[in-house]
């Protein structure tokens, strides 16, 4: 604003009303509205009225700061013949100005209205780096002066709506803050940073710090990772403690294959924990002191991993609690699951060839000589009769199958292995069954029984938007093709598993090179990677260790359109170029 404008308004103490030609007065202006800590202040005042009183004349300029209530002088001048006298200050805080005039033997003493001046802190900032690649950090180091010890500044970025609080710094004793910010594949381009004091007391003004510009550019090995990928249908997302370090088509949604069983396995040990283990009840309706007078059923809860050990693990606990004698028969509930056994998307074939019936009740992965069967309640109901009778407890009749009646009292438990193990069982060799079975668990356990697979697909679908993440989810094995998830959605899950108290659980789940799925595959790489097969759809997706950043990075790699072998190169390439330089 001009001299002219803010000496505008100003009303000139000693002025009487009305107001008379020869009226001595005073007024004070500056051509500034407010400074910044460290610089000057100039001012120009006027003595106005009698012509015989306006100089030569001693004026004083008088300075009342936000931190001291009273006025006190801060310099002393002479008017000139015409009245005019000029004074500068450096305040230290936002502080008023007025110019006094003492009265002499024929001119009365004079003093002007008050000019408010905003001081506004100075803030000094550096930053160590011009021309940075993505996945980069800079050094940023700020000063606010006067001191502003123990209080902060705001760190703003400038985005298309104008500057944004990115973090916010808490200045030291020497009124000093640093911060080491990063930036990742969203931030290519120019980024501007610039420091931010908001007023946190009543002696300065508010202030921004200048801005520092700097670019972000693609590092050497992102180049690489895109010319791996030239023009096939592939959607890659990598990242590091909740940065983008790499993104191509990531939020393109592709059938994830078995990288369902990754999404299936984060719900489930977010809902039980990797340590629960799965019951396997016997019970009956009524026990007589060593003598169950009915039949003994078996409950199965959704242990995928029963087999002839556990039923006979069970008969020793049966014998143990006493009973000696069953009338009835041994019985497998068909109950607690439904009976389905297809998902949208799945070919006719999958039931023969890919996954057997996920029953509640499992035996031997409900598999016979090489052929998926559709008793395996029954057929554990038989193991069970023969393992009490090989402890001396009498079965009075033929094992069978079927709904169990309402009111059983347990006789006898036992428990799977923990679940981390059974996932580790699953994720390895990517086990349909074992993620069907579990996937109606889980629906049965959120949902209530009966456990079914859309019950328990659903239940993937509503943890991944718990996180923030869309999925659209038919199963728990990844069977279908009309699942669908994006590399970004996979990336951001594996960021939610890193926060989780189970990460290790999910992370050991997962097969290493050379193992499972990833048997002759990646030899000399430290990863933990989640494959996924369909007829021209492929997936890889977990964590690759980054001997550059000594740090996990998570990534996701699904695929479309191509055959497997080229699919699993692409793969393979690209996490040996995150391996070696991300």
């Amino acid at each position: 604003m001009s001299t002219i404008a803010c000496a505008i308004g100003l009303i000139v103490a000693g002025l009487a009303a009305p107001a008379r030609a020869d009226a001595t007065g005073a007024i004070i202006t500056s051509s500034v509205r407010a400074v910044v800590f460290g610089d000057q202040v100039p001012f120009a005042a006027a003595v106005t009225g009698d012509p015989a009183c306006l100089g030569p004349r001693p004026i004083e300029l008088d300075r009342q700061s936000a931190a001291d209530p009273d006025w006190v002088p801060v310099a002393l001048e002479t008017t000139a013949a015409d009245g005019t006298a000029a004074f500068s200050d450096t305040p230290t805080y936002t502080s008023s100005y007025r110019v006094t005039l003492a009265a002499t033997a024929t001119c009365p003493a004079v003093e002007s209205e008050a000019l408010s001046v905003p001081v506004r802190v100075r803030i000094d900032s550096s930053l160590l780096g011009s021309s940075l690649t993505a996945g980069s950090c800079v050094d940023l180091a700020v000063t606010v002066s006067p001191s502003k010890a123990g209080q902060a500044v705001d760190l703003l970025r400038r985005t298309a709506s104008g500057w944004a609080a990115v973090d916010e710094l808490t200045l030291d004793a020497s009124s000093s803050a640093s911060a080491r910010p990063c930036f990742g594949w969203d931030d290519l381009g120019i980024v501007r940073l610039r420091a931010r004091w908001p007023a946190q007391d009543a002696l300065n003004a508010p202030s921004s710090g200048p801005s520092l510009a700097f670019r972000i550019t693609q590092a050497p090995w992102m180049r690489r990772v895109s010319g791996v990928i030239g023009d096939h249908s592939v959607s890659v997302a990598a990242g590091e403690d909740g940065m983008f370090l790499y993104r191509h088509a990531d939020t393109s949604p592709r059938a994830p294959a078995s990288n369902e069983k990754l999404l299936l396995s984060m719900a489930l040990l977010d809902e039980l924990g990797p340590g629960y283990r799965i019951r396997t009840v016997a019970a009956a309706a009524r026990v007589q002191g060593h003598v169950i007078p009915g039949d003994l059923w078996i409950l199965g809860r959704g242990d995928p991993t029963v087999g002839p050990a556990r039923l006979t693990q069970l008969a020793g606990e049966i014998a143990a609690a006493g009973i000696a004698r069953i009338r009835g028969r041994v019985m497998g509930a068909t109950t607690y699951f439904g009976r389905d056994w297809w998902a949208p998307g799945w070919k006719p074939e999958f039931r023969r060839e890919e996954v057997a019936l996920p029953t509640a009740l499992t035996f031997q992965g409900n598999t016979a000589g090489g052929v998926h069967i559709q008793d395996p309640e029954r057929r554990a109901a038989e193991r069970l009769s023969t393992a009490l009778e090989e402890r001396g407890v009498a079965v009075g009749g033929e094992p069978g199958a079927g709904s169990p009646p309402h009111g059983l009292q347990p006789v006898a438990t036992v428990r799977s292995g923990v679940l981390g193990g059974i996932l580790r069982r699953m994720n390895v060799p990517s086990d349909n069954f074992i993620a069907e079975v579990l996937g109606k668990l889980l629906g049965a356990r959120r949902a209530g029984p009966p456990g079914t697979i859309a019950a328990g697909s659903r239940q993937i679908q509503a943890w991944a938007a718990r996180h923030g993440v869309e999925v659209t989810c038919f199963d728990g094995s990844g069977l279908s093709y009309a699942d669908r998830a994006t590399a970004e959605g996979i990336v951001r899950l594996l960021w939610a598993a890193d926060d989780a108290s189970w990460r290790s659980a999910l992370r050991g789940s997962l097969p290493t090179a050379g193992q499972g799925t990833l048997e002759d595959r990646l030899a000399g790489v430290r990863v933990r990677a989640k494959t996924g097969t369909l007829t021209d759809v492929s997936a890889l997706s977990g964590w690759v260790w980054s001997r550059t950043s000594d740090e996990w990075v998570e990534f996701s790699i699904l695929s479309s359109g191509m055959p497997k072998w080229l699919a699993s190169s692409i793969e393979d390439r690209i996490v040996r170029i995150l391996a070696s330089s991300a």
